[in-house]
């Protein structure tokens, strides 16, 4: 009666391994598929995020374009220009507009 026995645990080990097996597979295809799809939409976020720091860098362009000219107004003597000039001094920003010059070529 002891080889029935025998046989029949090395059988019932089967099935469990068998299942167990069969869920570390779905597990892992699961976890593959979780990673294409963040994967992508990282990478989507990453293309909307370089479209706006090539906004932000035509506008800063813009801006700096902005500002030199108003400092060469108020070096010319534009009441007006001096007193955005002056403004802008007093909140810590400083324009210089042989740099910008230099960034536009």
């Amino acid at each position: 009666m002891e080889p029935d026995m025998t046989h029949n645990q090395s059988g019932s080990l089967v099935l469990p391994m068998i299942l167990l097996t069969i869920a570390l597979i779905i597990w892992a295809v699961f976890q593959s598929v979780q990673l294409y799809k963040e994967r992508q939409n990282l990478k989507l976020s990453f293309d909307n995020q370089e479209q706006l720091i090539v906004n932000g860098k035509k506008m800063r362009t813009q801006l700096d374009a902005i500002a030199a000219g108003t400092k060469r107004l108020a070096d010319q003597g534009n009441a007006n220009a001096q007193l955005i000039v002056q403004q802008l001094a007093k909140n810590g920003i400083s324009i210089n507009p042989n740099q910008q010059a230099a960034a536009l070529k």
